[in-house]
């Protein structure tokens, strides 16, 4: 196996990680003076702030720890969350690594060219473990110059602790991600079981953290043994104890897994579920949604729709109910005003514009990226071919795929707009019907907005439309955040679709944005219908 081969399937987490690292270290470290005040008297009150906050989300972030100075801040802000992300991350490599590249057939066709099933597995993880490696550094160094660009360098040495500890908590949930794929028979089933598994450890974590005595069974957790540094605050520390034992980790579930992989055979997992007994299909199926365009593909799809759906509705719920605690915090730290964005009005509806409605633009942004991942595997997995073949005119494929998405966003939107409505008057927070159903509308020409992008590209370069959609997104919602904050130009906030959105909920609507969203879905979809035309199907 090549590297450049093993780049490529690794090349989009590789891309997102680097994006989302870079840009997250630079925001809470050399926006500090700008978030905290230049002052060393508002930084103080600004950490008093923050540290009283932390309290209350114990259950997500550990303590702070100097969170008046940037660097303590980036070690709350930062690293706590990177915890997240990078577990996660680590996770679902590790299942693709195992049961997506056997699904595309990569594995058995490695095989057969004389590679070991050991050889195999190593390759993949030790490639894996140099890619980490990359990204964690790069963060760590973005650390380092946000913290120089803040005025207040960090110590080189704890952010090399931290680096290493943040790495050692990404292979060992790569190895426990080997583990589990291998035990099961596909990737849905791997990435769905390993998720639980990470969430249980987080959930162990969170528990001994929101608790004055701390279970000893909470501490078999992951997150657990990275939460033991703290190294990038000022006064913190790196536990070389913890992070050897979270490579141990790593080390152990990696042996485990190249056994279970030696034992085990391509296309099934260690422990296989006892067949069915079912009698031959000759006919096509009797189910009449199948013959109804569009709803045949809501229907085949419908699993993951509801997945979104729910998604979006836990993400409205919890924003609501974080909404006064936050508010409270806001309005004890003048400096926070910039994240206002000047909106005027009561902190507590301000906030639940602001929160939710960047929650609910980033999830429908990621919805449409993942269904032209999908489109665009259409093309070469001959699903496109097929369709085609029935006949259809590539037009109606087109429309067909632009509608589902459609009414996809459409009931995710409404059903997490009415867990709000519902919420909300027992949380005193007041919220008018009308602006919620406006804002929650707009979210529909959002999301086809970046759906049209990426059809153009899926219909042009079906592989790379994905990483160019991804990048658009990113370099939009980095504009999207760091204007308010270092007061860019009107014309420069309004390059990112995030900004021609606008917020609805407390101003009127942003006409020329929605004008312009609404020409990108236009010029995008009629564009994406002219490329498919002319293009060979897998060409």
């Amino acid at each position: 196996m090549s590297a450049r081969l093993l780049l490529r399937l690794h090349r989009i987490g590789l891309i997102a990680m680097a994006y989302f690292s870079i840009f997250y270290v630079l925001v809470n470290s050399a926006a500090f003076p700008i978030i905290a005040g230049k002052t060393r008297a508002a930084q103080e009150a600004f950490g008093h702030s923050v540290t009283v906050l932390g309290a209350t989300f114990a259950w997500l972030l550990p303590l702070p720890v100097r969170p008046d100075t940037a660097a303590g801040y980036l070690q709350w802000r930062g690293y706590g969350f990177f915890a997240i992300v990078f577990a996660v991350w680590g996770l679902f490599s590790a299942c693709g690594a195992v049961r997506r590249d056997e699904d595309r057939g990569l594995v058995e066709s490695w095989l057969s060219s004389g590679v070991s099933r050991l050889r195999l597995l190593a390759t993949r993880s030790i490639f894996f473990a140099a890619l980490s490696a990359e990204i964690v550094t790069l963060a760590g160094v973005a650390g380092w110059l946000g913290c120089l660009i803040a005025g207040t360098p960090a110590d080189v040495a704890g952010l090399v602790g931290e680096s290493a500890a943040l790495w050692a908590l990404t292979l060992a949930c790569f190895g426990i991600g080997l583990v589990v794929a291998q035990l099961v028979g596909d990737f849905r089933a791997a990435a769905s079981a390993g998720g639980v598994v990470l969430l249980l450890m987080f959930l162990l974590d969170s528990i001994g953290r929101s608790s004055v005595h701390r279970a000893p069974f909470t501490d078999i957790s992951v997150f657990f043994l990275f939460n033991q540094s703290n190294a990038v605050a000022p006064g913190g520390s790196f536990d070389l104890v913890a992070t050897v034992l979270l490579f141990a980790v790593c080390a152990v579930a990696t042996v485990a897994a190249a056994a279970a992989f030696v034992r085990r055979d391509i296309g099934s997992g260690l422990i296989r579920q006892r067949p069915r007994g079912a009698t031959e299909v000759h006919e096509a199926s009797t189910n009449p949604l199948l013959r109804i365009p569009v709803i045949r593909g809501l229907w085949i799809r419908r699993i993951g729709a509801v997945g979104w759906t729910v998604g979006m509705a836990v993400a409205a719920a919890a924003v609501v109910l974080l909404v006064n605690a936050t508010a409270t915090f806001f309005a004890t730290t003048p400096s926070l005003s910039s994240y206002l964005r000047g909106l005027a009005g009561n902190v507590h509806t301000v906030l639940l514009a602001l929160i939710w409605l960047s929650f609910a633009q980033a999830l429908v942004a990621i919805l449409s990226i993942t269904t032209v991942s999908r489109w665009s595997g259409d093309d070469s997995s001959g699903v496109l071919e097929m369709q085609l073949a029935e006949p259809l005119p590539r037009w109606r494929v087109l429309a067909e795929r632009a509608t589902e998405l459609t009414v996809t966003v459409t009931v995710a939107s409404f059903v997490a707009m009415a867990v709000i409505l519902a919420l909300a008057p027992a949380e005193a927070i007041a919220v008018d019907i009308g602006n919620l159903l406006i804002a929650t509308a707009l979210l529909i020409p959002f999301a086809l907005t970046f759906a049209a992008v990426g059809a153009v590209l899926a219909g042009w370069r079906p592989r790379v439309a994905v990483v160019v959609l991804s990048t658009i997104a990113a370099i939009s919602y980095l504009v999207f955040e760091l204007g308010p904050l270092f007061k860019w130009p009107s014309w420069a906030d309004n390059l990112s679709v995030f900004q021609l959105y606008g917020t609805p909920l407390i101003t009127p609507v942003f006409v020329g944005g929605l004008i312009a969203m609404l020409a990108i879905v236009i010029v995008g979809f009629g564009s994406a219908g002219v490329v498919l035309a002319r293009r060979d199907v897998a060409a």
